[in-house]
């Protein structure tokens, strides 16, 4: 009897006990790890929905807590239908569910493909969506070291995806789906960790990421510019491909910027130097965009073959980021105000230094000698003020046509005047014609050529009239040369706003009319100017004789440009026009004069004009070759990109009309001891020739913030390039060539 009870009592004990140690188990961790799951199951069941299906597969059966492994979202669409990229509001979006504290990366997306209708960017057909993904490096950590079950984790994606039809624009349809795997933790110590998933789940893996976009180290980033969205990649590898893919068709850039951008619409990609700049029209909701509207990034895949749905295409993907405007505060003002004064003190000093310049003096000598000759303060002041309203006029009409030009798409620079012929020509005659005046051969009174300063000017209105031509005069000679500073000034200037960058060319003005406003208006200044006196009229007759030598240079630099006949055209008509101006002279010393002689001036004057327009119309195609420049050493973006991998390279950016690029040349560049340190460390010479319009010249020095030349820059491999002042030395060359082999 008792053995029986115990029986009994055992048997009752194990029916009770048996639903406690149940209810136990439902409630600890290892349930919560393995509930709803049994046994590890890497890849869940299709799920069959209109016009797509879609499954979840795991690269591996069995992970380790704490590692990283990948997931991938498997999908079958319709022929004819496809799935939407995330550049679409209603695009495809999946939300992860797994452990507590698990991680789960962005989506890896496929290349994308280009939808015509509706515009649309998506995959279509058999394609998957991968995902990296980690459990936390403390789960079930006490289960694993002491439970001898197995223990799982349930990892869920939630997709929301849209269909659209491929050629229809309004059938668009929404499906839901759930999908769960259930993946073995092996511990963090075993030797064993992760093991992989079945054989045919590999495969699937391996097919996955064939159908990725090469990942692509380049550095982006994008802005909002008027009614579209700016797109710059800064990368010489960037701006290779995508020149060479142009040759075969139009690379495509897929942005990943909902509601920002309208998908499929016309698209501009360039290349300047190392940077690809893509524009694509904004939506027309996204069009009053502020910077703080913007995504922080957005992905891009670069497709660099034929588009269409059909044909393979090697793209690149890579992350574009937002350009992030300067905070708003007094210490930012402040640094822009102090910037701006930085840049409005260089373009003073510019101008100031530009009177010191060998192509300003020969016309500052006549303003001196008005000065001379002005005799009281009152004139004086007058004189100076005039010649000052011409300085700056003039700065700011060649500024104006400049900016006006460059807004049109002309790649222009500063000095950009004086790659015309015409006007390289009509320069000819003036100084012609002011030297002749000077030399007492002709009057012309109160005239434009009255910048002689004849004593016939000496009455207020004449004064006038003649400061304000030598003012004008002035900036048309000094406008091809800078001076230190000014380079600097010059180049910010060109990237401003007009208003601006106009009142930046008027305190350059200002800087060049500066010492004649002290010698008008501070008394201690005028002092040291002479008395007039009968010394003037020799002094006035020797001023002729730099007049004659700018017009030797202007016709050197026309000859360079448009070739010798066009160069014996023109000086036939320059002797024709002196012929003119010297009878025209004659005749105003006679009491009367005939219709006769008048006519003899208007026939060489006739003479001289048909000779000058034969000679423009005789140009050669001397201007397409190399004036400066040897062919070994002519300056090219490729082979200056080619060379200074190699070897270091020193860029002469230069021009004919340029008297400071010539003078430099003369006493430090091409001097013995200057080609002796070239030859000695190999430095490559580059010489680029802008005495014509030249726009990847131009591109070049916008590059350096320089909107004229000279330009000097010197490169050493694996270097920054290193800009030379614009007054060079030999000591100077030396300066710089040893600093970069030293680094």
């Amino acid at each position: 009897m008792h053995r029986y009870f115990n029986t009994v009592f055992i048997r009752l004990s194990a029916v009770v006990a048996l639903p406690l140690l149940l209810l136990v188990l439902l409630s600890s961790p290892l349930h919560a790890a393995t509930q709803n799951s049994g046994f590890a199951n890497a890849a869940s069941a299709w799920q069959q929905q209109p016009l797509v299906q879609t499954r979840l597969l795991s690269e591996f059966a069995t992970i380790t807590p704490g590692h990283i492994y990948t997931l991938a979202i498997e999908v079958e669409t319709d022929p004819e239908w496809h799935t939407l990229w995330l550049n679409s509001d209603a695009g495809f979006t999946v939300q992860w569910q797994g452990p507590e504290g698990s991680y789960f990366d962005d989506v890896q997306w496929p290349t994308v493909q280009r939808f015509n209708s509706p515009a649309s960017y998506g995959f279509t057909g058999h394609h998957y969506l991968l995902t990296d993904f980690s459990i936390p490096s403390d789960y079930a950590d006490t289960l694993l070291a002491t439970s001898e079950f197995a223990i799982t984790a349930t990892l869920t994606a939630n997709i929301q995806l849209q269909l659209c039809h491929n050629t229809a624009a309004t059938e668009c349809v929404n499906n839901n789906a759930q999908h769960s795997v259930t993946l073995n933790i092996a511990p963090r110590s075993s030797e064993q960790s992760a093991r992989p998933a079945l054989e045919q789940h590999r495969r699937h893996f391996l097919a996955a990421r064939q159908q990725l976009p090469e990942l692509a180290p380049w550095q982006a980033r994008f802005d909002i510019q008027g009614e579209q969205l700016t797109l710059l990649i800064e990368s010489a590898a960037a701006v290779s491909l995508v020149q060479a893919a142009s040759t075969t068709s139009a690379p495509y850039a897929y942005m990943g910027a909902p509601g920002l951008i309208t998908n499929n619409a016309a698209q501009t990609i360039e290349y300047i130097d190392d940077i690809v700049v893509i524009r694509q029209p904004l939506q027309s909701q996204a069009a009053g965009f502020t910077p703080k509207h913007l995504p922080e990034s957005f992905p891009v895949q670069l497709a660099l073959a034929n588009s269409s749905t059909n044909a393979k295409q090697h793209s690149l993907e890579f992350l574009a980021v937002a350009v992030q405007p300067e905070p708003a505060s007094s210490g930012a003002d402040y640094q822009t105000e102090l910037s701006l004064l930085v840049v409005f003190v260089f373009a003073f000093l510019g101008g100031l230094i530009l009177n010191l310049m060998p192509c300003v003096f020969p016309v500052l000598s006549l303003k001196a000698m008005a000065l001379t000759n002005s005799g009281s303060s009152h004139k004086q002041r007058s004189e100076s003020l005039w010649y000052t309203a011409g300085v700056v006029l003039s700065f700011l009409l060649i500024a104006g046509t400049l900016i006006a030009l460059r807004a049109a798409g002309q790649a222009l620079g500063w000095g950009f005047q004086l790659q015309s012929p015409w006007l390289i020509g009509a320069l000819v005659f003036l100084f012609v014609a002011i030297g002749l005046n000077l030399t007492g051969a002709f009057q012309i009174g109160t005239r434009l050529m009255g910048v002689g300063q004849n004593s016939n000017l000496l009455n207020p209105e004449g004064g006038a009239q003649s400061s304000f031509a030598t003012g004008v005069l002035a900036v048309l000679i000094a406008s091809p040369c800078t001076a230190p500073f000014m380079g600097v000034a010059l180049g910010y200037a060109i990237t401003q706003p007009p208003a601006l960058a106009l009142l930046i060319f008027a305190v350059l003005g200002l800087g060049l009319a500066a010492p004649f406003l002290l010698f008008g208006f501070v008394p201690g200044f005028a002092k040291i100017l002479p008395k007039p006196g009968l010394w003037m009229e020799t002094f006035k007759q020797w001023m002729a004789v730099p007049m004659y030598i700018t017009t030797v240079w202007l016709l050197w630099v026309f000859g360079r440009q448009t070739g010798i006949d066009s160069l014996t055209l023109l000086l036939l008509a320059v002797v024709l026009f002196a012929t003119a101006l010297w009878w025209w002279g004659k005749q105003q010393l006679q009491a009367t004069r005939s219709r006769v002689q008048g006519s003899i001036v208007l026939v060489f004057l006739a003479l001289a004009g048909l000779s000058f327009f034969q000679a423009l119309s005789m140009q050669t195609t001397a201007n397409t070759q190399p004036s400066l420049a040897t062919t070994d050493n002519q300056w090219s973006q490729a082979k200056l990109d080619s060379l200074r991998q190699q070897q270091p390279v020193f860029v002469n950016m230069t021009a004919d009309w340029c008297i400071t690029c010539l003078a430099n040349e003369r006493v430090a560049l091409h001097t013995d001891a200057t080609q002796a340190l070239f030859a000695e460390y190999n430095i490559a010479q580059l010489k680029g020739d802008w005495t014509m319009q030249d726009p990847d010249i131009t591109e070049y020095l916008a590059k350096f913030g320089r909107n004229g030349v000279p330009l000097y820059v010197l490169y050493f491999p694996g270097q920054e390039p290193q800009v030379l002042p614009q007054i060079l030395t030999n000591s100077t060359i030396r300066d710089y060539v040893e600093a970069g082999l030293n680094k």
